[in-house]
């Protein structure tokens, strides 16, 4: 023989009725939803509402559903400062120079196809990775610092190939000897 217990079920909708209300039907239906944390990748695959904290304060270490246009333009704004820099390392090989960054150059001994590939999608990921966490402190200042570094590199290149310097030729810094200084 079966029992029945007063347990609720959250399937069915509940009539609740306080001192001085009507009867109010509960229209919510299914589990809720706030009872799991919002996943990593919420905002990239679905179409949520949040873009910020639901309570005041609630900022810091938490997952959003949407990003906010800043967030995207600071985003798109790395990425393409990532594509000059490889249009800019391009022409300067071109030119006879060299790449700097060790790896870099390994992946340009693989093949110019190769290293393209490496600035342009797995830099990407990684965006992605970073704008997704966004709420977390290590990610703003890997995204901050990022922006900082392509710009640098950016004017760099501007420097070195529109100040016709060439690439074949040693630079040579020259800094006033003490003697010279101290007459």
């Amino acid at each position: 023989m079966a029992s029945t217990t007063d347990k609720p079920n959250p399937s069915k909708p509940k009539n609740h009725r306080g001192a001085g209300e009507e009867d109010f039907v509960e229209r919510r239906s299914g589990d809720d939803r706030r009872q799991q944390p919002t996943s990593a990748l919420a905002g990239l695959f679905a179409r949520g509402k949040r873009k910020r904290g639901r309570r005041a304060g609630e900022s810091e270490g938490i997952y959003v559903d949407r990003f906010t246009r800043g967030d995207v333009a600071l985003l798109l704004g790395i990425f393409i400062l990532n594509i000059f820099d490889a249009f800019f390392t391009m022409l300067w090989l071109q030119r006879g120079g060299g790449e700097a960054n060790p790896f870099m150059a390994y992946l340009l001994e693989m093949g110019e196809e190769v290293f393209l590939l490496q600035k342009c999608i797995v830099v990407g990921i990684w965006l992605i990775v970073l704008l997704v966490h966004k709420n977390f402190r290590l990610a703003r200042l890997g995204l901050y610092s990022l922006a900082g570094v392509y710009t640098l590199l950016v004017i760099g290149h501007f420097v070195l190939i529109g100040g016709d310097i060439d690439p074949r030729q040693p630079i040579e810094i020259r800094l006033p000897s003490s003697e010279q200084a101290s007459e």
